[in-house]
């Protein structure tokens, strides 16, 4: 199974046969997560930009960054929804914010793993997952991507998205 990881930060999954598009410097892929084609990938994993839904973020409506980014959180569910392939969209944890906006409406399945939030239209159990303390109080502000713990869930879900094989997957997704 041939893999994309959209957006990434420092994400890497050796085991597995993953194109990225890193955006902080390792790229196999260009462009605008939004303007990929997806068509050659059995699966897709996806890290939009969490600025404008971080409850952390105290600009997020006035900060320019947080304002041209807010879109595509919302706009890569909509386009992973309906293409009918797994797929697993990592965020910050905002329930408040995700309700307003419509965003848990978007997938199939919603958890919450630490602070982050996972989208994905393949049901997995994220209890027991390792995952270390993250309390951003302790992180400085460049340092607050996912890290080991958002590694941890995409691997435990990767796990299970190719041991049921792409066929099974076609199959399955057709049920939803």
């Amino acid at each position: 199974m041939k893999g994309i990881y959209l957006a990434a930060h420092i994400a890497e999954h050796p085991n597995y046969n993953i194109d990225y598009q890193d955006i902080t410097g390792k790229r196999d892929i260009g462009g605008d997560m939004l303007d990929v084609d997806l068509t050659p990938y059995d699966f897709i994993i996806a890290t939009p930009p969490c600025n404008y839904w971080s409850r952390a973020n105290y600009r997020r409506y006035t900060s320019k960054y947080s304002q041209d980014t807010k879109h595509l959180l919302p706009d890569i569910l909509d386009k992973l929804r309906d293409l009918g392939k797994p797929y697993i969209v990592e965020n910050v944890r905002n329930e408040r914010l995700f309700k307003k906006y419509g965003i848990l409406d978007k997938a199939d399945y919603v958890y919450y793993v630490g602070r982050h939030t996972y989208f994905t239209n393949v049901p997995f159990n994220p209890i027991g997952i390792k995952q270390k303390n993250d309390n951003i109080n302790n992180i400085s502000s460049n340092k607050r991507q996912g890290g080991e713990n958002v590694y941890n869930v995409i691997e435990y879900w990767l796990k299970i998205i190719t041991k049921r094989g792409k066929r099974k997957w076609i199959k399955n997704l057709l049920l939803f």
